[in-house]
């Protein structure tokens, strides 16, 4: 009987221990959502203990490579860093759930950064293993925007053949796939916009434009605003 009582209340200690962790990653893409710099690095203080006590947690591994992003994004000095650092989060991430579409999303977006950072030219060897890392994310899970997102990103700033994959085609192909799968998204609609612009189809981005200023939620995203803004005064 107390062997029995034991092992329950094991299980009760697992099982509560397994649930603090996961409201602790929760806190902190809560915290990374908000895009507030304050707000990212307090997450990453979460996820630095939460990663610490829990090394083989993978969901904690990703979303620490998603605060890296956001904050890389957001600094001045010191990007190239912040997205290796992140870079080698989602590697361990992909490691531990090789079967997660936001694992592997995530390595997908941090080998971009460090692509971007480092400039084109000095890059384009990152250009596959990026592919690879999107079509591995579609394969997990055909409805995944923002992998659509980025991929019409890589295809837009990677040169053309025989240089790379570069096409302005593809571009806006999975440009309106992530605006269909995730129509509310103003970053996703901005791409779209400036896309469209690149194919020559000023009319139907202008069309996009008008629809993003109109979204009820388009003051949260300040500099998406101010991008979509200025598109238009320049292609009015």
């Amino acid at each position: 009987m107390i062997h029995h009582r034991f092992w329950c209340l094991l299980v009760i200690v697992l099982i509560s221990t397994t649930a603090i962790f996961a409201d602790s990653v929760k806190e902190a893409d809560r915290l990374i959502e908000s895009k507030d710099i304050t707000n990212i690095k307090a997450s990453i203080a979460i996820l630095e203990k939460t990663i610490e006590e829990r090394p083989l947690n993978g969901e904690a591994q990703w979303t620490m490579a998603k605060a890296h992003l956001y904050l890389g994004d957001r600094v001045i000095d010191g990007k190239l860093e912040i997205f290796e650092a992140g870079k080698a989060y989602a590697e361990k991430a992909v490691q531990l759930l090789p079967n997660s579409a936001d694992a592997h999303f995530w390595l997908s977006a941090l080998i971009g950064r460090v692509g971007q950072t480092r400039g084109v030219l000095q890059s384009l060897f990152m250009v596959n293993p990026l592919k690879k890392e999107l079509d591995i994310v579609l394969e997990i899970d055909p409805n995944y925007a923002a992998a659509y997102f980025a991929l019409s990103v890589l295809y837009t700033e990677a040169p053309g053949r025989p240089l790379s994959i570069g096409s302005k085609e593809k571009a806006l192909e999975s440009a309106w796939r992530s605006v269909d799968l995730d129509p509310d998204n103003i970053e996703h609609n901005v791409n779209l916009a400036k896309v469209l612009i690149n194919n020559k189809k000023t009319k139907e981005a202008l069309e996009v434009l008008n629809n993003v200023l109109a979204m009820p939620h388009i003051d949260t995203e300040v500099q998406l605003k101010e991008e979509a803004i200025a598109l238009l005064k320049k292609h009015k």
